[in-house]
């Protein structure tokens, strides 16, 4: 089968397989058989541009390696047969975030509580298989881990207490205990549901009708048979059911749900609209884009529900801790009840239970959390991500397109050779660069429109990645390119040095433009900085990030003119795009927390190796896929914004950890001496802790209804 390696780095590999782009079912199949093999953590698959990704164990590279090759050797009809028997072997796909069953978990274990308070020994009899069928899921999680991991987890606890019931005749304290733990674990599935039904109202869209325009009419159609190419028109209140440009009309557009705006937007004819927004004034026609799932709001609800939440490094220290105290819990409790005689002090000390609040708490507050983020525009791809960019120290901005806008236009062209104008020096320039698509050789090509320039054609042109382009053009060699092309082809530039001096100053770049050899000009132009840059830089030290850093490819005089003006703390000039993922690693070295922030192809590397790669919205497709965390709205405040989240995020975690803590260890307390507490107090305190941490968890998710 044909594919390819794109990129790769220790513990993530990205691959093309286009067979896998051209067929939705047997993409999902192929997913489900590789999350069953051992060592590989998380597999997603890109259908746009038909490439697979995955994140795995570093220990387990090489077993991952055979695994590929012999994935290359299949045919795909082999392909087909692989995953069809995976996916009959492991029965129904596994949801990404937990179903709730439609009869509620609590129905049994309400009932066998009701029934532990009569005296009446039919219904005791009666109660006690009830009580043991509600606890089998508890002893069967403790067994798994047991089969598994040979360790003791805190459900061998809880399992202990139920059975120390039983065998006491004291239903009572099993009974509470069961139906706490039922209640924390019905109220995390309840998040998760609540949470994906917030994210899958992105797709409602593709449920209600459309009106295409067919023939010079106006006809109604499903919204799911709309496809790319489509000339679709949208009336006042209507749901805009595709990606799109619009090409007739002007609305004012709620486009919460996609980036998080409050106040609704203007858009007009050649501007973009969103599938699962909403027009409130105006009429627009919009040609389509992007259809169904393959919508901005399609991604959005592909990438949460392929997001995992449970990989926190607070969550699985914590979880590990909490494993490690049941054995001298136990210990304690046997102990205890030997020395004193006393069974009802066994039964209150193995109720204690530190890691059912974690267990349950942590996951609740990731997921609201990275929700929240969803649905104000920023895209957090897993919860280790979101615990990552809490913690980091240090953030570095790629310049074009991060800092500034990403569209510079040409302020001049200074000439300096008297047989060649200066607009005849843009003509030149702008048919060297014609088949390039950089910002700089669009803004060559506008400035040279708006003087209605003679663009002559271009013939063998070179580009060179980082430096410039070369080619004949009319009878010319023309070198377009930075001060480093001109050096390395061998072009003085003494001529423009007094004036590259002043432009450097004022914080512009500059274009060296040779011909024949020889320098006749140069074409100083800027990108304009965003005007929230400065702001933002400064909330963010605010909110405990140490380091502002830019790299750029201009020279260091401007370099520094633009830090100095949007008071980051270093810059680095001169950059090659290789050079950007050497000074994340450099940066990780001296034992910093890196996020990078970037848009371009170029920073897919430097993303790849920060512990935290943040894309802009309008990078590049290949950056959203080497990113972390993705920003859906043009403007750098979603990143404050994402890190607030984040930050807030871990901060609901401590808070929760410290309620679980701090009630488990009031409870340990209490019954410890014996005779201040019963068993069944000693349930309802400590069990109590889950619950409440896991109302404490949801708030994000209250806080944006």
């Amino acid at each position: 089968m044909d594919f390819r390696f794109c990129h790769s780095m220790p513990g993530r590999i990205r691959l093309s397989i286009p067979a896998l782009g051209q067929n939705h079912k047997l993409g999902e199949s192929c997913l489900r058989w590789l999350r069953a093999q051992d060592g590989i953590r998380t597999a997603r698959i890109n259908y746009d541009c038909a490439s697979l990704v995955l994140e795995y164990d570093p220990a387990h590279e090489q077993r991952l390696l055979m695994l590929l090759n012999s994935f290359k050797c299949m045919s795909l009809a082999d392909l087909k047969a692989l995953c069809a028997s995976a996916v009959q072997d492991a029965g129904p796909p596994r949801a990404s975030v937990p179903e709730v069953s439609r009869r509620s978990p609590l129905a049994l274990p309400t009932l066998s509580l009701f029934m532990a308070f009569s005296a009446n020994p039919v219904i005791a009899a009666i109660n006690m298989p009830l009580m043991l069928w509600n606890a089998i899921p508890i002893a069967k999680r403790a067994w798994k881990v047991w089969a598994n991991e040979s360790r003791l987890n805190i459900d061998v606890l809880d399992t202990l207490a139920i059975s120390a019931s039983v065998v006491q005749g004291n239903p009572l304290a099993g009974c509470i205990v069961t139906w706490l733990i039922k209640l924390g674990d019905w109220i995390r599935d309840l998040t998760a549901a609540g949470s994906r039904r917030a994210i899958n109202e992105l797709l409602e869209f593709q449920s209600k009708t459309a009106w295409l325009l067919r023939d010079g009419e106006v006809v109604s159609i499903p919204a799911a048979e709309l496809q790319n190419g489509d000339i679709v028109v949208v009336y006042p209140g209507e749901m805009i059911p595709v990606d799109g440009e619009i090409i007739d009309g002007s609305a004012t557009i709620d486009q919460k749900t996609i980036t998080g705006e409050g106040l609704p937007v203007h858009r007009g004819k050649g501007e973009a609209a969103f599938a699962a927004t909403v027009i409130r004034e105006g009429q627009i026609t919009l040609r389509a884009l992007r259809v169904g799932t393959a919508t901005t709001a399609g991604q959005i609800v592909r990438l949460i529900e392929s997001a995992p939440i449970g990989d926190t490094r607070m969550q699985n220290h914590a979880e590990r801790f909490a494993d490690r105290l049941v054995t001298p819990t136990l210990a304690l409790a046997t102990g205890t009840a030997m020395v004193s005689g006393d069974f009802n002090r066994f039964l209150s000390l193995v109720i204690v239970d530190y890691g059912t609040g974690i267990r349950v708490a942590a996951p609740t507050s990731v997921l609201s959390s990275m929700t929240l983020a969803a649905r104000t525009g920023m895209i957090i791809k897993s919860g280790g991500h979101m615990e990552k960019l809490a913690g980091i120290d240090t953030m570095v901005f790629d310049k074009t397109g991060t800092l500034t806008h990403g569209t510079p236009a040409v302020i001049d062209v200074i000439s300096y050779q008297r047989q060649i104008t200066p607009n005849h020096l843009l003509g030149l320039a702008a048919a060297a660069e014609t088949k390039l698509q950089h910002p700089v050789a669009e803004a060559l090509r506008t400035r040279a429109r708006q003087l209605a320039v003679n663009i002559p054609p271009c013939n063998e042109t070179t580009y060179r990645l980082g430096l410039g382009v070369e080619g004949q053009v009319n009878g010319y060699y023309v070198h377009v390119g930075n001060q480093r092309f001109m050096r390395q082809s061998e072009i003085a530039v003494d001529a423009s040095v007094l004036d590259r001096a002043a432009l450097d100053e004022r914080g512009y770049s500059s274009l060296y433009i040779a011909v024949d050899g020889k320098l006749p000009g140069l074409v100083p132009y800027s990108d304009e900085i965003r005007e929230e840059s400065r702001s933002v830089i400064q909330r963010l030290h605010a909110l405990g990030v140490k380091n502002s850093i830019m790299l750029t490819g201009d020279n260091a005089v401007v370099a520094r003119a633009v830090c100095e003006n949007l008071g980051l703390t270093e810059h680095f000039a001169d950059m090659l795009p290789a050079d950007k993922a050497g000074v994340i690693q450099e940066l990780q070295r001296q034992g910093r927390r890196v996020a990078m922030v970037g848009d371009g192809i170029n920073d897919s590397p430097a993303l790849s190796f920060a512990d935290v790669g943040i894309a802009m919205k309008h990078g590049a497709e290949v950056t959203h896929e080497s990113a972390d965390v993705i920003l859906m709205e043009d403007s750098l405040w979603k990143l404050v914004k994402a890190v607030e989240i984040s930050q807030g995020a871990v901060s609901l975690i401590k808070q929760n950890y410290a309620i679980v803590a701090a009630l488990n260890t009031l409870a340990l307390g209490l019954a410890l001496p014996g005779g201040l507490i019963t068993p069944e107090v000693t349930a309802l305190i400590s069990n109590g802790s889950a619950i409440l941490a896991s109302f404490n968890g949801i708030r994000p998710i209250l806080r944006y209804q």
